[in-house]
C-alpha cells in the first residue's frame, strides 16, 4: 500500500489489504486497476474497474485489496446539512438554458 498524496490516492497490491472500521457512508472508487472490496455482514465480494464506485453503509470491517493492482480514493460523505442545502440549491436555482421558453420564444 502506498499514498499517493498528489491524486489523493491510495496504490494497493494483491495480499496486501487496506482494512477500514466504522466506513459507514464512505464512498469507495477505483481510480485506476481493479479492486476487491469485502464488507461484514453482506453477502458476496465486489470489484471495481477503473472509475466505478460504491457507498459503504455498514460499520463492520471492510477490507480492500488490489487485484492484482489497482488505486482507490475514499470519499468522506457530506454532513447533512450540506447534502440538504446543495439539493435546496439545486432546485432553486436553474441556468438559463434549463428554464422554460414560451410560444413566442420568450422566457417563461
Amino acid at each position: 500500500m502506498r499514498l499517493l498524496s498528489s491524486s489523493g490516492t491510495i496504490q494497493l497490491d494483491e495480499w496486501s489489504p487496506l482494512a477500514l472500521r466504522d466506513a459507514s457512508g464512505l464512498r469507495v472508487e477505483c481510480a485506476r486497476g481493479r479492486i476487491w472490496v469485502t464488507v461484514e455482514g453482506q453477502a458476496g465480494d465486489f470489484f471495481l474497474d477503473a472509475g466505478d464506485g460504491m457507498r459503504i453503509a455498514t460499520k463492520g470491517l471492510v477490507l480492500i485489496e488490489g487485484v492484482p493492482r489497482g488505486s482507490v480514493r475514499l470519499v468522506a460523505d457530506a454532513p447533512w446539512p450540506i447534502r440538504w442545502a446543495s439539493r435546496l440549491l439545486s432546485r432553486v436555482h436553474r441556468p438559463r438554458a434549463q428554464r422554460a421558453v414560451g410560444a413566442a420564444g420568450a422566457a417563461v
